[in-house]
């Protein structure tokens, strides 16, 4: 708690997308396992079709983490054509018109800017897939910058909070996500990191655990109430 002190109230918060703001799971596995179906049938394979936790158990991870699980061992190397098969039905689940943003997101985002903290994502995609978030759900109206794979400057998930906190000049910084990658990064750069509470990890060391209420973090992070 006391790295958290230090950096309230936040001048940035960075947060993680799938998962922490984006509600995948809504969506996910029947897209990945239509996804996979349709792979073994261009390649003439038989696939087994992944159950929900093991689909779930993929979010939040990056390229070959996310499909390399889903192929038997001597194809895993082929994850890459297993994405370009399923990014497009993704892409076209994301930009349909559902919203599929947890609840309180649409006014969190725009609560926290109107008091001056800089909005940040930070997220283990590529272009086409954040490309999506940011028009398909409207996350790049919501938040001041957007970070991925695929920016500039970017190799990994602290190089996009390392970029959040030099393009914004933020010194009081906090890093909100769901999953290791998330919490690894925010250690890396000695941020305090805000847990997204959820059934798929145990992050024991966080420095507040959050269960998704605007209220509840904005109340942490000491923070102004929403209106």
């Amino acid at each position: 708690m006391t790295l958290l002190r230090h950096h309230l109230p936040p001048e940035l918060v960075v947060f993680d997308v799938d998962g922490t703001l984006h509600d995948t799971f809504r969506w996910w596995t029947p897209v990945i396992r239509a996804g996979v179906a349709r792979f073994a049938e261009l390649h003439g394979l038989e696939l087994p079709l992944p159950a929900a936790r093991e689909a779930e158990a993929v979010v939040g991870m990056r390229d070959a983490g996310v499909w390399a699980p889903f192929l038997p061992e001597p194809h895993k190397h082929r994850w890459q054509e297993l994405r370009a098969v399923v990014l497009p039905m993704e892409v076209e689940e994301i930009s349909r018109g559902v919203d599929y943003l947890f609840a309180g997101v649409r006014t969190l985002l725009p609560h926290l800017r109107s008091i001056g903290v800089k909005v940040a994502l930070a997220s283990n995609c590529r272009r086409t897939y954040m490309g999506a978030m940011v028009n398909g759900q409207g996350l790049g109206q919501l938040s001041d910058w957007q970070f991925c794979l695929d920016s500039e400057g970017v190799q990994c998930k602290t190089d996009m909070l390392r970029r959040a906190q030099e393009v914004s000049g933020a010194r009081r910084v906090v890093m909100v996500g769901d999953r290791e990658p998330d919490h690894e990064a925010a250690r890396a750069l000695g941020w305090p990191f805000v847990w997204r509470r959820n059934d798929r990890c145990d992050i024991a060391d966080a420095e507040l655990i959050w269960d998704g209420a605007p209220a509840a973090l904005l109340a942490g992070l000491g923070l102004a109430a929403q209106g």
